[in-house]
């Protein structure tokens, strides 16, 4: 039986991501006996174009389509992946009368709008390796794949035409019938790494400046906007350090020395994960550059110091506010002297460090928007990368909290991208966080101001810089060269879009 998957993802800034998932997906299908190709959209002039003669050529039986993202969840410069998806739809099924099985992390967020909206002939939310195979061998054999968990199948996808309520369901919303409930083994990773080979691994290192590596999935958190307790579970279950450091050794050998992103939603928790990573990376003596995803929660001066000594050289720690009340409102499980201690703690290791931050937000008045600002002019970081707005997702306690309360109506949260800003803020946010970030010099604000155009971005890649670009803030010619984006602030949100909305 012959398999196509395709990954749609074509997005190149900040920069053009490996499909892990998806290798993870090619992986399981050639070892359970399939003839598998991969066809991924990231690169080539004429993608749709490359895409329909491969299909022509290969006659595949059934094709997986992963998408990655809805959309680059930044606002007011919002870019929904919508079309671009539904293109691609359309080629496959114009090129072949093969099944097309939608799936990804974009995909299982909204799976029945999805499956309603593109016409998918079958579906699977959540994680991938063990649903499709079991779906292949099921239309293999015959049989109708519906029962197997995290399958979502056509007949239930038409029931969804006859009224919004179904098409608004998501994995963790059973307001409007039973909630789906996908694959999430705790042995997902065991005898299985993800297969790069049939994929231009290489070109991404090239264009990207880093490979990529997941360690665990799930994630015990409850900030309250967050979708990944959604699509991974609220629990970890992690792979074992030895496991995880053979892959990064493999890796190095068979593409070259190059630096490793962790993909985890937080790569230092619970306690002792990464310290056992980075304590056989130290045994085998790598010599690796990597950076990862981090909470300030446990991050002592050991555990700084421990991954700085492993080769990590950046984190980006998902702070989202230095205030005590707007972090309560977030669900984030610290406060601000937590979260200023861990800044502290991986600087004084020499570690680079990237704080997220989320402004506007329900309860943002301005004291907690100036509150944030001078708490991370005195942190100090190597950058900041500050959001405006929050991006609403169906079944986090943040959408269902708005929705409780009236604020947001239920149909508000579907294909559209929706997000919500605090009116007490609204007016005031754009011009202050311009201000902030012309005088910091090392600010990122991706829904305000385009963070780095396309040519920019090749060229730095193309004279070998690597890693993570906002290390490069650093650089005081990189914030005199940056500031200049904010020499004439927006005092708006500018011009609305039919493409997103705003609650």
């Amino acid at each position: 039986m012959r398999i196509l998957l395709v990954s749609a993802n074509r997005e190149h800034l900040p920069d053009p991501i490996f499909p892990l998932g998806l290798a993870y997906v090619a992986a399981a299908v050639k070892k359970a006996g399939y003839e598998v190709e991969v066809a991924d959209l990231c690169f080539g002039r004429h993608p749709l174009h490359e895409l329909r003669a491969q299909v022509a050529r290969f006659q595949p039986q059934v094709i997986g389509l992963s998408l990655r993202n809805v959309d680059n969840a930044a606002y007011p410069l919002t870019v929904d992946y919508l079309a671009l998806h539904r293109e691609v739809v359309d080629a496959l099924h114009d090129a072949s009368n093969a099944p097309v099985v939608l799936g990804g992390s974009g995909f299982s967020i909204l799976p029945q709008a999805y499956m309603h909206e593109l016409d998918g002939d079958w579906g699977i939310a959540g994680e991938g390796e063990r649903a499709f195979v079991a779906l292949l061998q099921a239309l293999e054999n015959g049989r109708d794949p519906s029962a197997i968990a995290g399958v979502i199948s056509p007949v239930i996808s038409a029931a969804s035409k006859t009224g919004s309520s179904h098409i608004r369901m998501s994995l963790a919303d059973d307001s409007f019938g039973p909630a789906i409930q996908p694959q999430r083994p705790a042995n997902w990773s065991e005898n299985l790494q993800p297969l790069r080979s049939p994929f231009d691994y290489a070109r991404y290192i090239r264009r990207g400046g880093t490979g990529n590596i997941q360690t665990k999935r799930g994630c015990v958190f409850k900030c309250s906007y967050c979708t990944y307790p959604l699509l991974e579970g609220n629990r970890f279950r992690a792979r074992d350090a030895v496991d995880v450091v053979d892959e990064i050794e493999k890796l190095q050998q068979d593409y070259g020395p190059h630096p490793i992103f962790f993909v985890d939603s937080i790569l230092n928790f619970p306690r002792g994960h990464v310290e056992a990573i980075c304590e056989e990376i130290l045994r085998r003596k790598l010599n690796i550059r990597w950076s990862c995803y981090a909470t300030p929660i446990k991050l002592d001066r050991h555990q700084a110091q421990l991954m700085a000594d492993a080769g990590c050289e950046g984190i980006e720690l998902g702070t989202d506010a230095v205030d005590d009340g707007q972090l309560t409102r977030l669900g984030k499980s610290f406060n601000t002297e937590i979260a200023e201690r861990a800044n502290r703690y991986c600087m004084e290791a020499g570690l680079k460090v990237c704080q997220t931050i989320i402004f506007g937000a329900p309860g943002e008045t301005e004291e907690s928007v100036r509150a944030t600002c001078r708490a991370l002019r005195k942190m100090n970081p190597t950058a900041v990368v500050a959001m405006t707005g929050v991006r609403l997702y169906p079944g986090t306690p943040l959408t269902q909290s708005l929705i409780k309360q009236g604020r947001v109506k239920a149909e508000d949260i579907s294909l559209l991208p929706t997000f919500y800003i605090e009116p007490a803020v609204a007016d005031f946010l754009p011009d202050f966080l311009q201000q902030q970030a012309y005088e910091a010099g090392n600010w990122v604000l991706p829904g305000l101001v385009e963070p780095i155009l396309p040519v920019s971005q090749r060229v730095l890649r193309a004279l070998g810089v690597s890693g993570p670009l906002w290390r490069l803030f650093q650089k005081p010619w990189m914030q005199r060269i940056y500031r200049y984006n904010f020499r004439r602030p927006n005092t708006s949100w500018g011009v609305p879009r039919s493409t997103r909305k705003v609650v």
